[in-house]
Order: structure tokens, then C-alpha cells, then sequence
């Protein structure tokens, strides 16, 4: 692979992740800046940053020509529109900003508004266009990701508005479940299959926005939504389709987000189809090592463990965690490639201790 020399090394490393294994060390995704970087693109509008597949994809090769990918790490292009695409799909009139997209909120009357998908869609369309594009550019140097669906009950969120859809938990329950069930079994069924169908036309692997990949089917399943709900109210309206969707998919990794989410991890690591649980703590909040007994029961029930630390925290974590289906996306990009080889190192030297 032109832009990941090593790729095969991280492939047999990456299927040991998934298989809640290791082969010498834990998985790591470590990049360092490379020292002779090439000129920036011409600076475009925003409109044509988000959308220009052409201008996407001269800014994303600028990015992997400039950076040495260590480890697990694997330069990976995303197509679509930043996040939770899937209510793009579902909509037309969205605003799309720097870092996130804003969507209408169409669900007005449970009674006369009802979520339907359009093929034509114009954001579906880009969508497809952009993998398509993408998967055919990026054949033997780098990969292609399956887009951030976000799927089922945050999306209907998303198109709702969070406040009333927890009313709705009350006064409306079949309805929200009627309208999940819509998302993750018409809409997100069908453009998954449509977009891993273009990617694996032109490579056996297809990456997600995480940097993991796989050859089967997977993608990153999430519930923001969840941060706001009772976990009674998580197991009725949120976890069926959680379960469902990892039973669309030979591999799953669930997205833990921040604190307001832990209550629900029980539940989670019941479910015996999810394969990967990634914690992210969320801003402000103390970084993965201040979590090490949440982490170490995720590891105890069985699942393949995903975290992003600084490289100062690494040896910290190896001393408490097991290296079999751990995955450590270090956040430091090294100014020297010396020292990013150091750290890989160092982490198999570590390994090899505990």
C-alpha cells in the first residue's frame, strides 16, 4: 500500500484485535509528522471542502503524504457530510458548517410526518459519488471508510429534536420505535449494503472512521441518546436495535461516550453478537488511564477494548491491561519518526512484561 509500506504486518495485527487476541503487543495507531511536507492545497470554500470529492480527496492525500502511519495505524478516507449522515438521507434542506451538520427538524407530528428514504436523495447521491470516486483513487495506497451512519434512535433524534423525543418515550413510544425500526431496517440497511458493495469492488477491506477494518461487514454502532435516558428507558427503546444492528454485521464496535453513558454498559456487555467497546471520556473529562476498573471489567466480559491515551499514559495502561484485543489510538503525532518507532518499541517491551 503506497501510503502504509507495513499494511500487511497491521492487517494481522488488526484481525488479532478482532479476534480479542495479540500477536506480541496490544494494537496501536501512532502517526509522526514526516520532515519534508509538501505545500497545502489551494485553500476552497466551505461548500466545496464538504462536497467537492475532487478537493476532498487532493486535501486527504496532502494529509497521508505528510505523515508517517506506525503501527495499526492506516491513512483511511471517509466519505460524506462529518457526521450522523443518515438524517441527511432522510431530509434535504441540512446546513452544513465547519465541524458538524445541522438538520431540520421534520418530525413535527408523529401523525403526518413520516421518515421515508429517497434514492434520489441529493446527499445520498453525493454520498455514493464520493465512495465511488474515492474507492477508485484510492486502490493499493490507501482505504475507504464506511461513512458515519449513526444510526436508529439518534438519528431520529436528530430530525425530532432530543427534548421532545424523550416526551415521546411517554406519550408516543410506538411511534419512536416504529420510526427506529424504519432507520436501521429500510434506510440503513440499504445504504450500508450499497456503499461496502462500492468500497469492496476495489479493495478487500473496508475502513470506518475509527482507523479499524475489516474484510466482513462492520461499522461503529453509537447512542448518543442514551446519555439521556433511564436505563429501563435504554433497554425499551434504545437496545433492541443496538442488537440488531451488530446482527447485521459480522464485526461491531460500540461508541461509548462519556460519563452520562456508563450506566448502560452493563447491559452492552450482555450482548453477545458486539464485539469491540470504545470509551471515549469526553471533553473535559480525565483521560482513559483515570478509568482503568470500567476498562478492565469491559475486558472481563469478553470484549476487544478500543481507547485513545497520550503516549505518556501507555505504559501506565499496559501495567493494568491485558494486550489481547487491545487497541491504543495514541493522540500525540510525533515531530520525529525516531521517536513514534520508540514508543512501538517500548509497547512490545512492555507487553512482553506483563
Amino acid at each position: 500500500m503506497e501510503f502504509k509500506p507495513d499494511f500487511a504486518e497491521a492487517l494481522a495485527r488488526v484481525a488479532a484485535f478482532w479476534a480479542r487476541d495479540c500477536i506480541g503487543r496490544p494494537g496501536l495507531q501512532v502517526t509522526a509528522r514526516r520532515q519534508s511536507c509538501e505545500p497545502a492545497p489551494e485553500e476552497a470554500d466551505l461548500f466545496a471542502r464538504k462536497t467537492d470529492i475532487q478537493v476532498i480527496l487532493r486535501r486527504a492525500e496532502h494529509e497521508f503524504r505528510n505523515h508517517h502511519y506506525l503501527a495499526e495505524a492506516v491513512p483511511t478516507y471517509v466519505p460524506g457530510l462529518v457526521c450522523s449522515d443518515m438524517a441527511a438521507f432522510l431530509s434535504e434542506e441540512i446546513t452544513i458548517a465547519e465541524d458538524t451538520v445541522w438538520y431540520p427538524r421534520i418530525i413535527d407530528d408523529w401523525g403526518a410526518n413520516r421518515l421515508a428514504f429517497d434514492p434520489g436523495n441529493r446527499w445520498w447521491q453525493l454520498t455514493k459519488q464520493m465512495t465511488e470516486v474515492a474507492s477508485k483513487r484510492a486502490a493499493g495506497r490507501y482505504l475507504v471508510a464506511i461513512p458515519d451512519f449513526q444510526v436508529a434512535i439518534d438519528i431520529v433524534s436528530l430530525l425530532r429534536g432530543p427534548e421532545k423525543l424523550c416526551y415521546d418515550l411517554l406519550e408516543n413510544p410506538e411511534a419512536v420505535k416504529a420510526a427506529t425500526r424504519y432507520v436501521l431496517g429500510e434506510a440503513y440497511a440499504y445504504c450500508y449494503r450499497e456503499i461496502q458493495e462500492i468500497i469492496t469492488r476495489h479493495s478487500p477491506w473496508a475502513g470506518d472512521w475509527m482507523g479499524l477494518f475489516s474484510a466482513g461487514k462492520h461499522d461503529i454502532i453509537q447512542c448518543d441518546f442514551g446519555a439521556l435516558v433511564s436505563p429501563r428507558h435504554f433497554e425499551e427503546f434504545c437496545l433492541p436495535d443496538i442488537v440488531r444492528q451488530c446482527q447485521m454485521l459480522d464485526r461491531s464496535i460500540f461508541h461509548l461516550d462519556g460519563p452520562d453513558a456508563i450506566r448502560h454498559l452493563d447491559a452492552l456487555l450482555e450482548i453477545d453478537e458486539l464485539d469491540v467497546i470504545q470509551w471515549v471520556p469526553g471533553a473535559g473529562r480525565p483521560s482513559a488511564i483515570a478509568w482503568l476498573p470500567m476498562l478492565t471489567k469491559v475486558q472481563r466480559a469478553g470484549k476487544s477494548l478500543y481507547i485513545t491515551s497520550s503516549a505518556a499514559d501507555v505504559e501506565g495502561l499496559l501495567q493494568e491491561l491485558s494486550p489481547a484485543g487491545l487497541m491504543i489510538h495514541v493522540d500525540d503525532v510525533f515531530e520525529a519518526l525516531e521517536e513514534a518507532e520508540h514508543l512501538v518499541k517500548r509497547v512490545g517491551r512492555w507487553s512482553a512484561r506483563s
